[in-house]
């Protein structure tokens, strides 16, 4: 295997392959360290279809999940100079958004205005059961790096923990953000439909941090990867990435074991905001996503983001 060797330019687009379900994908995320408030973002490009997936996911306590996913936004152009034009600018109807680098490989900054649905039970969006109520939601946040990028060995990605600040207005409401989050960018073929896998990545209370990632193919350890920052903010990758969970009947996670080396946790679902994905052949995929509470052997707390996939008829570690 031959880790990724990062460069400035890897934070802008890169040249597509010539499969249909080659993408190029942002994910940015951030959860309140005392659960209140948190959200998702991906902007996904997929110029072989000349679409993107966008997504934004609002989750609040008490309050319902505010959701926009739309998967037939235009793509746009691929610049003349990649290096000179990092940043992505996406317009559609009700929908503006930037995505920035500000600083290279450390600080990223998102915009967005658009309508988003509020659905009291998230489950309503696995179901394909219709939206809920429209509201406006807009957001400026700036990703700051709390340590350097982690690439991937095994596949073209990046991953960075971060701290983020800013704002999120949901209809009238404004919410002040600083808070932990993570930052994510990949390109290559991914079949979201074709096996599942495990994501998750948070901030303990004593200033730990990590990020996993690892396949959830029964029998066969395909891709186990992440790292942890220690409190004193040195990043240490590894290769071993433990998964326990519990479903309830829609899919979602409700409460689990997590091992990321040597930092073991267990964790309790809080809120969430799941989006079911359909192919264009048909087949359905469950991407269920949710805020969790985290808590170690020795007393530790924390917050953080935890996702899945689960394929439609595709055999998992709890399936």
């Amino acid at each position: 295997m031959t880790t990724l060797h990062l460069t400035d330019a890897d934070e802008g687009r890169h040249l597509p392959g010539t499969e249909p379900l080659w993408g190029e994908s942002w994910y940015h995320d951030w959860a309140a360290s005392d659960g209140s408030y948190g959200g998702y973002l991906r902007l996904g490009l997929y110029p072989n279809q000349q679409v993107v997936w966008y997504w934004v996911a609002l989750v609040r306590d008490g309050e319902p999940l505010v959701l926009l996913v739309d998967h037939a936004v235009p793509a746009p152009p691929m610049p003349a100079d990649m290096t000179a034009e990092p940043a992505v600018s996406v317009v559609s109807d009700g929908l503006r958004a930037t995505w920035t680098p500000v600083e290279s490989l450390w600080k990223y900054r998102i915009t967005t205005a658009g309508t988003g649905i509020a659905l009291t039970d998230p489950a309503d969006e696995l179901r394909g059961t219709g939206g809920g109520p429209e509201v406006p939601i807009g957001l400026d946040l700036t990703w700051q790096g709390v340590a350097p990028t982690f690439p991937y060995a095994m596949t073209t990605r990046f991953e960075q923990s971060a701290w983020v600040s800013g704002e999120v207005t949901i209809g009238d409401e404004r919410i002040d953000v600083h808070c932990p989050g993570q930052r994510d960018h990949s390109w290559g073929v991914r079949d979201w439909w074709l096996f599942g896998w495990q994501w998750c990545s948070g901030r303990l209370d004593d200033g730990t941090w990590w990020h996993s990632a690892r396949s959830i193919v029964p029998k066969v350890d395909i891709f186990q990867t992440g790292y942890l920052v220690r409190p004193d903010m040195s990043l240490e990758p590894v290769d071993a990435v433990g998964a326990d969970y519990e479903l309830d009947d829609e899919m979602l996670p409700v409460r689990g074991e997590l091992t990321v080396g040597d930092l073991e946790m267990g964790w309790t679902a809080e809120l969430q905001a799941p989006v079911l994905l359909v192919s264009p052949e048909g087949k359905q995929s469950r991407f269920p996503r949710c805020t969790c509470r985290f808590e170690t052997a020795d007393g530790r707390t924390g917050r953080g983001w935890l996702e899945y996939n689960f394929p439609e008829g595709v055999p998992h570690l709890k399936g």
